[in-house]
């Protein structure tokens, strides 16, 4: 693990594919998903672009509801639900992510 991993919040995704019921049905058969293997995060930023339709939003929304953030926003201390419209590729997706290791040092307040 290189010291950018380190430091950022998530360093990849991985789709679990062996679990797929069915690469034919909603969310596997949308373009990002259905070819997705692992998804990797630069360390500073990552763009997601892509057509409508092809899955940016049902992949960053299961990625937040994987971390245990509400699909429709808020905090992990403030979840809210109208109406669950998410997918279920939360139950699929493996989230890796990044440590940062703290130390002390002279200077830190003990």
């Amino acid at each position: 693990m290189d010291a950018n991993s380190v430091k950022q919040y998530i360093r990849y995704i991985e789709l679990d594919r062996e679990r797929v019921p069915s690469f034919s049905e909603y969310p596997f058969n949308l373009p990002a998903i259905k070819s997705l293997q692992r998804l990797s995060f630069h360390p500073q930023v990552t763009f997601i672009v892509g057509e409508n339709g092809s899955g940016k939003s049902t992949i960053l929304e299961s990625i937040a509801v994987a971390y245990g953030f509400n699909a429709e926003g808020g905090t992990k201390n403030f979840n809210f639900t109208s109406k669950a419209t998410h997918s279920t590729l939360n139950n699929y997706i493996k989230v890796v992510k990044g440590t940062v290791k703290y130390t002390k040092t002279k200077h830190s307040i003990n």
